[in-house]
This record gives structure tokens, sequence and C-alpha cells, in this order.
């Protein structure tokens, strides 16, 4: 009995590394990329504003997605079509959740910039996968727009200059929306 109790902790230590090590191994990966590549490669450059988010299950109820529809109220690449639909992988249906580490957060009211790339004839997903959507905040007096990329959470973003690792909300940076359009969509 006792070398049985000296052995537990020694066992319970390699299964917590163990363990550890196979959620930082099951990490999403995302290759960076610059806006300038995001704007090159995007069908649609748009802003506006979400209307709508909801979860649903795939016909053969296998996989959780999340549909988004934003009000578009500037295209700056591309046709305005009024609103986009946008999809991606997970979601919450009933008691049944599915997560996907570095997916997008969607607000019903938040005012977005976003870099799309089409998915099937009547949807888009977000360009670098998650790293096509900037956050527009207005200044209060002025009413100017400025952009900031949202943080990814729980993704490795892989070949970010030093500046742009790790993106998270401690080091947020505001961009005038039409000066970062410009950069992106090489206008300048």
């Amino acid at each position: 009995m006792k070398r049985f109790s000296s052995v537990l902790p020694v066992v319970l230590v390699a299964l917590a590394f163990m363990f550890g090590m196979t959620s930082l191994a099951m990490a999403t990966q995302i290759v960076y990329r610059t806006p300038k590549q995001m704007g090159e490669q995007a069908s649609l450059v748009v802003q506006g504003k979400v209307t709508s988010v909801r979860s649903f299950w795939n016909e053969r109820r296998t996989k959780i997605f999340t549909e988004t529809f934003v009000q578009i109220d500037e295209a700056y690449k591309g046709t305005n079509p009024g609103s986009v639909r946008i999809i991606q992988l997970g979601g919450t249906v009933g008691k049944i959740k599915v997560t996907v580490a570095g997916a997008l957060q969607w607000r019903p009211g938040e005012e977005v910039l976003l870099f799309l790339e089409e998915a099937t004839p009547d949807a888009y997903h977000v360009s670098g996968f998650s790293q096509g959507k900037f956050s527009v905040e207005r200044d209060p007096v002025t009413g100017e727009a400025f952009v900031r990329r949202p943080a990814l959470e729980g993704a490795e973003v892989l070949g970010a200059p030093p500046s742009e690792e790790p993106m998270t909300t401690s080091r947020v940076v505001k961009v005038p929306l039409t000066q970062f359009i410009d950069d992106a969509l090489s206008r300048r």
C-alpha cells in the first residue's frame, strides 16, 4: 500500500503532462496573412453591422455551423450585395456545443470590417480563417471610424512578425479605417 501511494503522484503528474501536451498539439494553427494579402485574395471587402447569428446542424447532423448575417454599409472591393451570409464551423445547438479554437465570435449590432472569400454560391467565409474580421469603433466626439483586429483566442498564428505575435487583447492597436483600407487595398 505504501508503494502504491508513493507511485500515484508520479503517475498523476505524468498524466497531467501528457494531457497538457495533447491539448497544445490540438490547438488551431493559422498561417499569418497581412491585411494586404487578404485584400488581394478576398473577393469582397465590406463594412457593416451584424444583424443576426444562429447555429444549426448540417443535414446529416454530423456538424454544427454558425451562420452570421451582416448588413453591408459600404463595399471597398466587389459589388455591395446589401447583406452577406457568413458560415463557420462550430457553435451551440441546444445542449450540444462544438468549439473550434480561434473561431470568431459575433454579436448582433457590432460594426465590422470584413475580408470575405466565397464559400458557397450563397455564403462567404472570413479570409485567413479568422484574421479577416476587424472590429470598427467610432470616436464618440468626431465619429471617425477606427479598426482593430480581435484577439484570436485559442489559435496559434504561424509566421506572424514579432509585432503581431501573439495577437492578444492586451496589445490591440487601433488604426483609422480609411488609412487601413488604403493600405490593405494598395490605394496609396
